[in-house]
C-alpha cells in the first residue's frame, strides 16, 4: 500500500482536536477552594488566569507576561503581567502564591460579599484590583 492510500485510511481514524486524556499514572489536584483554582494536573500548565471580579466582570490575563509576584502574607497578592498591575486582598493566600509560580491557578474570584465567613484556615479572597499601565 501506498503513502497515499494509508493517508487516505487513516483520515477518519484521525481527530482535527487531539483530545487529553489523563492517564492512571497522573495525579489529580483541586484547590477544594471556592475563590481560586488549579489545573487539575500536576503536569499541565494554565495558559491564562482568569480574574473574577466583584461586580461580574471577568478579565483574563496570559501567564507568559507575567513579569513579577510580589507577595506580602499579612495583606495581598501583587502580580505584574502583560503592563497590568493586579493587586489581590485577603488571607491565607501562601497557596495561591506558590500556585502562581508553577503557573496552576486557572481562576482567582473575589468574595461577591464583604461577610469573610470561610474557615480560618481557607484561603479568602476580599477583592481583587486591576490598574492598567499606559
Amino acid at each position: 500500500m501506498g503513502l497515499k492510500e494509508q493517508l487516505q485510511k487513516d483520515r477518519g481514524k484521525m481527530s482535527a482536536v487531539p483530545l487529553h486524556t489523563y492517564n492512571d499514572e497522573e495525579q489529580l489536584e483541586s484547590s477544594n477552594s471556592e475563590f481560586w483554582g488549579i489545573e487539575r494536573s500536576a503536569t499541565r500548565r494554565a495558559v491564562m488566569l482568569d480574574l473574577r471580579l466583584k461586580g461580574g466582570e471577568f478579565v483574563s490575563l496570559p501567564y507568559s507576561y507575567m513579569t513579577k509576584i510580589k507577595f506580602n502574607p499579612s495583606e495581598s497578592l501583587e502580580l505584574f503581567i502583560s503592563g497590568n498591575h493586579v493587586k489581590i486582598t485577603g488571607r491565607n493566600l501562601h497557596e495561591v502564591y506558590n500556585q502562581l509560580c508553577r503557573h496552576r491557578v486557572t481562576f482567582i474570584q473575589a468574595s461577591i460579599s464583604n461577610f469573610d465567613n470561610i474557615d480560618e484556615g481557607q484561603a479568602y479572597i476580599k477583592d481583587i484590583d486591576i490598574k492598567e499601565d499606559i
